[in-house]
């Protein structure tokens, strides 16, 4: 049993210096699963303009949008994470990507 907790704490020590990035690959990976969800309320929304608009609006959505949404959620989710007890965050961030892919798996991404 001790070495489990041994092993637990290393990892822990070990991804502590990645955090930050961990944190943005979680968010990457949401938006990648939803992007979908987010056009679709975009194409919905902008369905009645001229074509040049959509496009327009189609871009800005991408190329700023997803861009905004992940550098304003990054922080919070990072802050979230540092939240959770040192000891938790191994098991915790290894649920959140398990449960990241299985959505993703329901959503046929995989």
């Amino acid at each position: 049993m001790m070495f489990i907790l041994d092993l637990n704490l290393r990892l822990a020590h070990l991804i502590q210096p990645h955090l930050q990035a961990i944190s943005l690959a979680l968010v990457a990976t949401c938006l990648v699963v939803y992007g979908d969800k987010v056009n679709g309320f975009l194409k919905r929304l902008v369905s009645s303009w001229v074509f040049i608009a959509r496009v327009m609006a189609f871009i800005l959505m991408c190329t700023f949008g997803y861009g905004l949404l992940a550098l304003w959620s990054q922080p919070l989710v990072y802050w979230g994470i540092t939240r959770v007890d040192f000891a938790y965050r191994p098991a915790l961030l290894f649920a959140c990507f398990c449960f990241l892919g299985i959505l993703a798996e329901r959503k046929r991404h995989l």
